[in-house]
């Protein structure tokens, strides 16, 4: 099994999906980064508010901070939902043939098309496209056995996701923190009063909302893959799932996690994984 997974992933038919789930992946984050934007407007806007005191802009500032929040939730939210579930049906399809694992027809998603895929993986051009996309499950400490093959690589997916997931946690709350403490210094060396240093921070509400969302989602698909992770590891201690059904199961579970949670920064990802490469800490 080890070898026919080596063999199955590194395929053209293999790579093509994964080049095709790392451009969704990256529409959708470029949609997240577009709401971020949108955010930063809004605040923007709140701030100038504050010194303009010319009632038309004030009319027209509110106008604007309405429209944007509607043009967030109506169509970039959506937007980037179609975008990452894609993706997630495309890295299952990955999965299920790299695994030798049926597709989960019980969870209402349509299987990626061949034709689909290969319009997706033509929009990356060059060869960075396929650039860290060859021996996606390291196979140097894979099992022989099938199922516990099959497990080894499950446990690589939550370990991955989860401890990634957790430092980008912790990576924006210093960020958020830092520049909280640097803002707060600025303005007690300008003597900037306490009142205006409170309303640069209620321009700035609908970011911290934001932030606050975003941590909290992930933060629950953190612990989620840290639970998945544990169940696997102790199930590879007492010899591994007692059938395939068990791993069939596992992989449902690993894909709706793929598919509802958000995603973390493809910059992020590539530096930490580098980080990761030759540990065998999973």
């Amino acid at each position: 099994m080890r070898e026919d997974i080596c063999r199955r992933q590194n395929s053209e038919w293999s790579l093509d999906r994964l080049a095709a789930q790392r451009f969704l992946y990256g529409k959708a984050k470029l949609v997240e980064g577009l709401r971020l934007g949108l955010i930063v407007v809004v605040g923007a806007l709140l701030l100038v508010g504050m010194v303009v005191t010319a009632e038309s802009f004030s009319k027209w500032a509110t106008m604007a901070v309405v429209l944007l929040w509607f043009i967030d939730q109506i169509a970039l939210v959506p937007w980037a939902a179609r975008k990452r579930e894609e993706a997630a049906a495309v890295k299952e399809d990955f999965d299920c043939c790299v695994l030798d694992l049926a597709w989960p027809d019980q969870l209402g998603v349509a299987r990626p098309t061949g034709d689909r895929v290969r319009t997706l993986a033509n929009k990356v051009q060059g060869a960075a496209a396929r650039k860290g996309l060859e021996d996606w499950y390291d196979t140097e400490d894979m099992p022989v056995d099938s199922v516990a093959a099959r497990l080894h690589c499950q446990r690589m997916n939550c370990y991955w996701d989860s401890r990634l997931r957790g430092e980008w946690i912790w990576g924006v709350w210093l960020t958020v923190s830092a520049l909280a403490l640097a803002v707060v210094g600025v303005g007690v060396a300008m003597d900037i009063t306490l009142f205006e240093i409170l309303l640069g921070v209620v321009a700035g509400i609908r970011l911290l909302a934001w932030l606050l969302v975003e941590q909290r989602a992930h933060s629950a698909a953190e612990k989620r893959m840290k639970n998945l992770h544990g169940y696997l590891s102790r199930a590879e201690a007492d010899g591994g799932p007692a059938s395939m059904c068990e791993v069939r199961l596992v992989q449902a579970a690993i894909f709706e996690h793929r598919w509802e949670c958000p995603s973390v920064p493809d910059w992020f990802y590539w530096v930490r994984r580098k980080a990761y490469e030759g540990k065998a800490e999973v």
